[in-house]
């Protein structure tokens, strides 16, 4: 079984949700920030193994939306990427709004 797990994407989240906790004292526009930066580098990751699929291995022949074609994800990208440390910032975000 392979291990889903990706501490250093994990890490990276907490550390853009304690810079964005420290400057604007709102938990969850960190947890946005390491959301989206990881969000963003799967995306552009799904791209360049979608123009690797295509035939002429050009990127002017992708699909605009090419990075969002799920046949290019892989489950590791969208477990341990993206969905485990976004849920992790969510959940810190949800208990420090709480106290």
């Amino acid at each position: 079984m392979k291990n889903y797990i990706n501490i250093s994407h994990i890490l990276i989240c907490l550390a853009l949700q304690g810079i964005g906790y420290a400057l604007t004292k709102d938990p969850f526009i960190g947890a946005i920030a390491g959301i989206f930066f990881f969000a963003g580098r799967e995306i552009t990751q799904t791209e360049y193994r979608n123009i690797e699929a295509s035939p002429s291995k050009l990127r002017k022949d992708m699909n605009m939306f090419g990075g969002f074609n799920p046949k290019y994800w892989t489950l590791k990208a969208l477990i341990a990427d993206l969905t485990i440390p976004s849920l992790i910032v969510i959940t810190i975000a949800i208990i420090l709004q709480i106290l």
